[in-house]
């Protein structure tokens, strides 16, 4: 529920649904067209990217390969679930250290626990749910630290055109970066599940060891490289979620609502009733889907997805005839 609510313009949706034959379909998956796509946008070589089922899958790998039995994983929280989840499930020890209550990051407890023992780190930036973007130099710190104690360090820029900057520059500069994208966000391509990882040569080679022969579909390929080699889409998608979410933030300045954003295309609001239940009625009475949290410090704060002003509207409309 933080993807693209209007999703892609419908001549984008018929000209992907055009590729759609019968020779199209009988035809296993090839990833190399949109690695060669890749490869030329980030001017990297193709041998450092890995095209994954959805950048989840990517974490899977990662944890597979890198992921040390009784080592620690150290992460802020609250975070992506699914880091927890793939830790666990490779027998990691899940070190998390907690968003401050102004929502803050406690960057000299995070780095401070990078120890011998971790295998590794992960930071989301933005982060999801809540939390201030890392700054470079975090970056560069958490990635020397990381190296002295030979831990991986995910970059995970799941929101990456929502918040500009990109760590995927410290790549010439450190091998033991993984940065992480995908397009399910920006490209409204969730249904498709497809993303990649950016890495040391030596990283990818040893991803694509532990990775089903074809673990990406034909569609989401040809899709994939559709959406990312259109610049024009690119900057009209990026446009209307950002028209959105100021007029959504003026609506609710407006309305006296706290809230608070971090950097992606989503913002938590700290609502007048129970999150639960106004997020139950949205549903029911406006079929509006909003997300909550069972974090102490999101108790009472919803989170909508931000996009195009329209569907700002919609919301705004509906948060103020239930939330009261």
């Amino acid at each position: 529920m933080n993807e693209n609510p209007g999703g892609l313009p419908q001549d984008i949706v018929s000209r992907m649904v055009k590729l759609i034959t019968p020779e199209f379909l009988a035809t296993y998956p090839d990833k190399k067209e949109l690695i060669v796509s890749l490869s030329k946008i980030h001017n990297l070589p193709e041998a450092q990217f890995s095209v994954t089922d959805g950048s989840e899958m990517a974490l899977k790998y990662i944890f597979e390969t890198f992921g040390r039995p009784d080592s620690v994983f150290l992460s802020i929280t609250p975070t992506f679930e699914m880091y927890g989840v793939f830790a666990g499930m490779y027998g990691l020890k899940h070190k998390k250290i907690e968003i401050l209550d102004n929502f803050d990051i406690d960057f000299d407890s995070f780095i401070n626990s990078i120890d011998e023992n971790t295998s590794i780190v992960s930071m989301l930036n933005p982060n999801n749910p809540v939390g201030r973007a890392f700054l470079d130099e975090e970056f560069i710190l958490v990635a020397e630290k990381a190296n002295s104690v030979g831990a991986l360090l995910i970059i995970d820029e799941a929101y990456h055109y929502f918040y500009e900057k990109s760590q995927i520059k410290l790549l010439d500069k450190y091998d033991n970066i993984i940065v992480l994208r995908t397009f399910s966000k920006l490209f409204s391509l969730a249904a498709c599940r497809i993303g990649y990882a950016v890495a040391d040569q030596k990283i990818i080679e040893l991803m694509n060891r532990v990775r089903p022969t074809f673990d990406t579909n034909a569609i989401a390929l040809a899709f994939a490289n559709i959406v990312i080699n259109d610049n024009n889409l690119i900057e009209y998608l990026i446009n209307t979620e950002l028209d959105g979410r100021m007029y959504l933030f003026n609506a609710l300045d407006n309305a006296g609502y706290d809230y608070t954003y971090g950097g992606g295309n989503f913002v938590s609001i700290k609502t007048n009733t129970d999150p639960s239940k106004l997020s139950y009625n949205m549903l029911l009475n406006k079929k509006i889907a909003i997300k909550t949290f069972g974090y102490e410090i999101l108790k009472d704060y919803i989170r909508v997805s931000t996009g195009g002003i329209n569907y700002m509207k919609q919301f705004m409309e509906a948060l103020l005839l239930l939330d009261k």
